[in-house]
């Protein structure tokens, strides 16, 4: 993800972008304690115990599918360069924000997979 990205994790002190929603990850509760866990826990976003979370991630997902451009800022970074995440190494990750932007692209992968599938008669095929 990038700076013209839809989904970015910014650190404590970085500035959001302009035209931007910003959300806080150490404000929606119960979301670090699920990012805490170990990878195969916190990306099996259907296995998630707190239902206010994955409501919160589906949320952003759907303000991104909206096209809005959200950032998200943690407290455990002070800065993050989106151009230098490795996103194919995520299970490595530390930061909360970055997690939680790969699951909003994750949700939001899907939705888009729903709706192409709802535009054709339900299958893959296009």
């Amino acid at each position: 993800m990038s700076e013209n990205s839809s989904i970015q994790p910014i650190g404590a002190k970085q500035a959001s972008r302009e035209e931007s929603f910003l959300f806080f990850v150490n404000k929606v509760e119960g979301l670090i304690d699920i990012l805490d866990k170990d990878f195969d826990d916190w990306s099996n976003f259907d296995g998630w115990e707190s239902l206010g979370v994955q409501q919160w991630i589906f949320g952003k997902a759907m303000d991104v599918y909206r096209g809005k451009k959200i950032d998200i800022k943690c407290e455990c970074c002070e800065y993050i360069d989106g151009f230098k995440i490795n996103w194919e190494n995520i299970d490595n990750q530390k930061c909360y924000a970055i997690k939680s932007a790969y699951m909003i692209k994750k949700i939001f992968d899907e939705i888009v997979l729903a709706s192409s599938r709802r535009e054709t008669d339900g299958t893959y095929n296009s």
